[in-house]
């Protein structure tokens, strides 16, 4: 691999250099997609530990995600969580920042069949803080998230991954700057790389996962909330008129929270006052408030 790649990686159970990383070219990761990744934020905090937010459910959904594609992973949630913690420290050493993406993935890297371990690495990439004030121009893609008989969606594999990298080039093509994707009965399943919340009446509706989206960890944290303090919050089916006349849209990520959707292909959408709320609560959750309890924290002090 190319020294010039940023962040800071760590792979089968040590940090390592990123020209040592290898894959051979004609194993089942390269040749069949056989691989599952997945995304945690992590942040330094000010008494100098490492906190990944919603870690177990990460490394959790990781695992049963590599179970359903068969990649055997040597290592359990425990040992996951200690590795990120330890790529993290390593990155925000070397940047001197304070925000990081971390990114576990499993990897089919044998050349046959035969059952046994993966190879498992976890990378770090430091981040700027996010910009609060941003917006997203969404387009619909002509792209459909192909439905559970087929690859499904619902796994958060590379192979997915390939359907939201050809609608996001498309969208920016086009002056976007992501990418709607509908169901075979082109109803809302998701962005490209992101959940959709969809305000109406000042309630908040997002897709259940059978639409055909990737079950949510952020999303699960924003019912959460929405739950503690009196916002109505369902998962239910969404027709694509009800997106483009909706009080408000936002796409809910593990690092961007809630973003609103300024515009849908050539509908304009206002900003929602309910889910401007709902993401005042988690912000400030994240900062230690009394709805701190409803977010899920990994924490690891030792270098």
């Amino acid at each position: 691999m190319s020294d010039e790649q940023n962040g800071t990686a760590w792979a089968d159970g040590s940090l390592r250099e990123w020209r040592s990383l290898s894959v051979p070219l004609m194993s089942d990761a390269v040749v069949r997609a056989a691989a599952v990744f997945d995304g945690m934020r992590a942040d330094l905090t000010g008494d100098g530990r490492v906190r990944l937010l919603s870690g177990r459910a990460h490394a959790r959904r990781l695992l049963r995600h590599a179970r359903s594609l068969r990649i055997a992973v040597a290592y359990d949630e425990e040992e996951i969580l200690r590795a990120a913690s330890v790529v993290a420290r390593a990155e925000f050493d070397a940047t001197g920042r304070t925000l990081a993406y971390v990114r576990p993935m499993a990897l089919g890297a044998r050349l046959t069949d035969e059952a046994g371990p993966c190879s498992l690495t976890i990378a770090a990439f430091a981040q700027e803080t996010a910009d609060h004030d941003a917006t997203v121009r969404v387009q619909v893609s002509a792209l459909r998230r192909p439905g559970p008989d087929s690859l499904p969606p619902q796994v958060k594999s590379v192979a997915n991954y390939q359907l939201s990298r050809l609608a996001r080039l498309g969208a920016r093509a086009a002056g976007f700057d992501d990418a709607l994707f509908l169901n075979p009965e082109g109803r809302l399943a998701e962005a490209a790389g992101a959940a959709v919340l969809v305000e109406r009446d000042g309630r908040v509706f997002t897709p259940p996962s059978w639409e055909g989206c990737l079950p949510s960890i952020t999303v699960d944290v924003m019912e959460r909330i929405a739950a503690e303090v009196g916002i109505p919050f369902s998962r239910a089916p969404i027709p694509l008129p009800d997106v483009t006349a909706a009080d408000g849209v936002a796409l809910a990520g593990t690092l961007a929270d809630l973003v609103d959707v300024s515009c849908l292909d050539d509908a304009d959408i206002p900003p929602g006052p309910t889910i401007a709320t709902l993401r005042r609560h988690f912000r400030s959750a994240l900062s230690g408030s009394e709805l701190s309890p409803l977010l899920e924290f990994s924490e690891f002090s030792s270098r």
